[in-house]
């Protein structure tokens, strides 16, 4: 098969959602007999599996049996296809559950057109092999998502917040857009595949300190290394706005004003994007130890702060968007540290809890007040014993049987996770009931291991190896990650405690950092607000929030 051949196939599936866009709006009426949505399913499923099924045999080698770079503006790879799959799945079980919750509001159409055309321009960021499309793609994605928050204009808070996620964006992507510029002026190609060939020559040649002799890697890319780090740093502050981390959050927690599939689309399927840009240039991350100190230090404050200030939280969808932050943060630390494999299964795995915990909410409701009226106490200095015996019992035992050369974070951060699990569902149950968890407890964690094996040999690429365990990043991670399941312990067994409540109290109004973020935003660059229409349908004048 051709190269044009192989990628018209690759971008038939953003094209055909493009194209439907059209056919979603109101002025279209060749198609108004035909069910929209029932379309979009059938078709996206289909072309996915021909252009997944097209793209993956047709690989393009060499002479020398080795994959040919810097050759077609799209590809596609494994890590590629689980992503793209997982795009699909999210966008048609939304397009199917939108039907019951849009149909007879008068923004559906509208709905349908820029829902099609954000996960036309996401997937065409996912297979983009061109500095250019990949840039593009990117900001496509971010304006379609700004149409989607303004369905309903009349609501301030969520103009105000789309209006910071807009001024946001746009800094990503001068951000994205400046370090794609060095990359072009170090290694003179627009094309990532052919940039991360040559960073992971360069790496090789320079971790086995042997003499240079190849011209151009010597005198184009080893000498400009510094573009290379200021690159770098430059994706990684994109990928961090990008991922709404802290004190950059708060258009994420005020989104919530949108409807319910705008939200679950925003946390199951955008947000992941600064994730992907990560695994996308892995390479490039791994060779800076700056950028991997820069995601560290501002990801690893905003886990152990959106974590904490989560439970405080009494509203469902707030809740979510504070957990979003910490899970992107989390997520932002595994690429990092160099564990993509783990930041993979944890990109596909938020999506779908994400997508599901929003169009669940309804039931989630009904199913916390259940939980506070029913009998229930707070785990006891024994029940937190016994868990944390009983999982170092099943920690020790899964890293004994494992081949695991990595840092011990992840392990530090499922020992605390389990025994948090563990201490909170025995305390209200029987000794029977502990027995079921401990066996729910060993199959996650063969579970994980099984899948984990899987990706790491089959789906993600060699990238460089993560950093040793107890290493200075090591370090740092697991220490916050023990000092967050310390304060949250204290929380819990010291509640009535004056300093616990003044605590609480500040994490509630996560220490107004999004108030500060607020005042500067609407005092450098206003909005125009207009007010809800008062009775007799008179229609109030425009106001300009945060003009004087």
């Amino acid at each position: 098969m051709s190269p044009q051949t192989s990628a018209f196939l690759l971008i038939s599936l953003p094209l055909f959602w493009a194209i439907l866009s059209w056919f979603s709006s109101k002025k279209a009426t060749l198609f108004s007999t035909v069910n929209i949505e029932e379309v979009a399913i059938v078709g996206s499923i289909t072309l996915l599996v021909v252009s997944l099924v097209t793209g993956l045999s047709s690989s393009m080698l060499t002479d020398e049996g080795t994959t040919a770079v810097g050759v077609m503006l799209v590809s596609i790879s494994p890590m590629k296809a689980i992503v793209m799959l997982t795009v699909v799945a999210i966008g048609t079980i939304l397009m199917r559950f939108s039907r019951n919750y849009l149909v007879g509001e008068a923004c559906y159409p509208r709905f349908l057109r820029w829902m099609q055309l954000t996960l036309s321009s996401v997937v065409i960021t996912i297979l983009a092999n061109h500095l250019i499309i990949f840039w593009a793609g990117w900001l496509a994605v971010s304006l379609s998502l700004h149409n989607l928050l303004l369905l309903y204009p009349e609501r301030p808070r969520a103009i105000i917040a789309a209006h910071k996620k807009f001024i946001l964006a746009r800094t990503s992507e001068c951000l994205m857009a400046g370090a794609f510029v060095l990359l072009f002026l170090t290694f003179d190609t627009l094309y990532i595949d052919e940039i991360l060939y040559l960073v992971n020559e360069a790496s090789q040649l320079s971790q086995s300190q042997s003499t240079f002799t190849n011209t151009q890697l010597t005198n184009t890319h080893l000498t400009n290394t510094h573009l290379t780090t200021y690159a770098a740093c430059l994706i990684s502050a994109a990928a961090l706005l990008k991922c709404a981390q802290l004190p950059a959050h708060g258009w994420l927690i005020n989104i919530v004003e949108a409807p319910t599939p705008v939200s679950a689309l925003l946390h199951a399927g955008v947000i992941n994007l600064g994730g992907y840009l990560l695994l996308a240039f892995a390479p490039l991350i791994a060779v800076s130890p700056p950028a991997q100190w820069m995601l560290l230090a501002v990801a690893g404050l905003s886990v152990f702060f959106s974590a904490l200030i989560m439970t405080t939280r009494v509203t469902i969808k707030v809740r979510l968007a504070w957990s979003t932050s910490s899970q992107m943060g989390l997520m932002l630390i595994e690429c990092a540290m160099g564990l993509y494999s783990l930041a993979l299964i944890h990109l596909v795995a938020h999506s779908f809890y994400k997508a599901y915990a929003f169009l669940n909410t309804g039931s989630a409701v009904y199913e916390t007040l259940e939980h506070n009226i029913s009998a229930h106490r707070a785990p006891l200095y024994a029940d937190w014993l016994n868990a944390a015996f009983i999982t170092s019992l099943t920690i020790a035992a899964s890293f004994s049987l494992s081949s695991y050369q990595g840092p011990a974070s992840p392990w530090v951060l499922m020992a605390l996770a389990f025994t948090s699990f563990l201490a909170m569902r025995t305390a209200n149950s029987d000794q029977t009931q502990m027995y079921i968890l401990v066996a729910i407890t060993i199959a996650l964690v063969s579970f994980y291991a099984t899948i984990k094996g899987i990706i790491q040999s089959y789906i993600v690429p060699a990238y460089p190896a993560p950093i040793g365990m107890f290493s200075l990043m090591d370090i740092w991670v697991s220490a916050l990650l023990v000092t967050l399941f310390a304060l949250h312990f204290a929380m819990q067994t010291f509640a009535s405690h004056i300093l616990v409540k003044r605590f609480k109290q500040l994490l509630f109004a996560g220490f107004y950092l999004d108030e500060w973020f607020t005042k500067v935003t609407l005092k450098l660059y206003p909005i125009p607000l207009r007010e809800r229409k008062t009775q007799g349908n008179h229609v109030a004048s425009v106001s300009k929030i945060g003009s004087k």
